[in-house]
C-alpha cells in the first residue's frame, strides 16, 4: 500500500510540473508565437533559469485562465507557502525588537 500511494504522489508531482510548463508555454506563445515559445521554455528549463519561466506561469494563470491572484500566485511558485510563516515571524520580530538607531562604538 505504501509503494502505491507513493506512485499516486509522484505522479500527481509529474501532472503538476508538466501542468506548470505547459501553462509557461501558453503565456510564452502569446507574446512570441507556438514554436519560439516551445524552443524558450526548453531553453529555460535546461539553463535552470526558472524566473521568467514562473513569470510567465504566473501570468498565464491570471490572464488565460482567469484564476484569482492568490491561486496563481500559489501555482507559480509553490514554496512561497512555505516561506511565508518564517518571513511573517522575521518581519514581527524585527518590529518588537527594532535594531537600534546610534551607530556603533568604534574606538580610535
Amino acid at each position: 500500500m505504501r509503494i502505491l500511494v507513493r506512485i499516486v504522489g509522484l505522479a500527481a508531482l509529474a501532472a503538476f510540473v508538466l501542468m506548470r510548463a505547459w501553462l509557461g508555454v501558453l503565456a510564452l506563445a502569446q507574446l512570441v508565437g507556438l514554436g519560439w515559445a516551445i524552443v524558450l521554455a526548453v531553453a529555460l528549463l535546461l539553463s535552470g533559469f526558472m524566473l521568467p519561466l514562473r513569470i510567465a506561469v504566473f501570468f498565464g494563470a491570471l490572464v488565460l485562465w482567469h484564476w484569482p491572484l492568490l491561486v496563481a500566485l500559489i501555482v507559480a511558485a509553490p514554496r512561497l507557502v512555505l516561506m511565508l510563516p518564517g518571513l511573517m515571524s522575521t518581519f514581527l520580530a524585527s518590529r518588537r525588537h527594532p535594531r537600534p538607531r546610534w551607530s556603533r562604538f568604534k574606538p580610535a
